[in-house]
């Protein structure tokens, strides 16, 4: 490829970023190909063929899917909202129209999957996107502190791991620890990519003042050790932390440093059922010696 059909080719990538990038921060918000058409400054009548072309999946469908996926969130975190709430935030008309799509995106009811998600197909279709703020990440080194926290255990596959998260959410609950008391955080002890399901583990975290007291929940004390680390800041959607990929990629080759032997931990600088996927920020330290 020559350069100027490169740079030609950066600069339509670009556009196409730029949709996605419109799409996760606005999934409230009304939605058209008109809009969005003129986001990438192409006609209405070339875009959606050349975001398919793209993307291999129609921009429509993309805003469907993620405000979907937003929604099997909220049906599982946040059991007080009623099926029809969720149903009108995601942009259908009512309750009904969501339950089909979401039927035949999960083979599962609203109802149903609130009572037992599973949420394998999101895994096997999961949308990788990588915001345009983030194109260009920056590491800073830190002296991390000893950290007492209280953590919940979790072995098994990946996509049955928001059980932890549930269970140790209902632990919070029950010891009056609020979303905004202490750093919550999740200490991954192995890749789900290169790992074999039974074998990824998962710890869900906060930090405490004192040692907790033994609970019917399972949650038990652990301490995060302190030592440099290396962070980098990933902003918008959990479902995929861009910054511990390029820190590992990117970073870490390039650094001359070596890792301690302590895995890689998220600080989830904001939780709770009320942020939306677009503001959350992750924090990921990569321990070094």
């Amino acid at each position: 490829m020559n350069s100027k059909a490169g740079e030609n080719r950066k600069r339509h990538d670009q556009r196409i970023s730029k949709v996605i990038d419109y799409v996760y921060q606005h999934l409230d918000e009304a939605l058209n190909l008109e809009l969005l058409s003129d986001i990438a400054c192409l006609s209405p009548f070339h875009f959606h063929r050349a975001f398919s072309a793209s993307t291999g999946i129609s921009v429509i469908r993309l805003v469907q899917l993620l405000r979907l996926r937003r929604a099997s969130s909220q049906l599982v975190f946040n059991q007080t909202r009623s099926i029809t709430e969720i149903a009108l935030e995601a942009g259908f008309a009512n309750a009904e129209s969501f339950s089909r799509a979401f039927r035949n995106q999960h083979g599962q009811s609203p109802s149903e999957f609130r009572k037992n998600p599973d949420w394998q197909p999101w895994q096997v279709k999961n949308i990788h996107h990588e915001p345009q703020e983030q194109t260009s990440m920056k590491a800073e080194y830190i002296d991390f502190p000893d950290t007492l926290i209280a953590a919940l255990e979790y072995e098994g596959p990946e996509h049955q791991s928001y059980k932890a998260t549930q269970q140790f959410i209902k632990w919070r609950q029950s010891a009056g620890i609020g979303p905004n008391v202490g750093k919550t955080f999740g200490i991954h002890y192995s890749d789900p990519v290169n790992t074999l399901p039974e074998n990824y583990r998962l710890d869900v975290a906060v930090s405490v003042e004192a040692p907790i007291a033994p609970n019917e929940f399972g949650v038990v004390n652990k301490i995060i050790p302190g030592g440099r680390c290396v962070v980098a800041r990933h902003l918008g959607s959990r479902h995929y932390v861009k910054a511990a990929d390029w820190l590992y990629r990117e970073w870490f080759p390039q650094s001359g440093e070596e890792l301690r032997d302590f895995p890689v931990f998220f600080h989830y600088v904001n939780v709770g059922p009320d942020v939306r996927e677009a503001d959350m920020i992750t924090d990921v330290y990569l321990p070094i010696k």
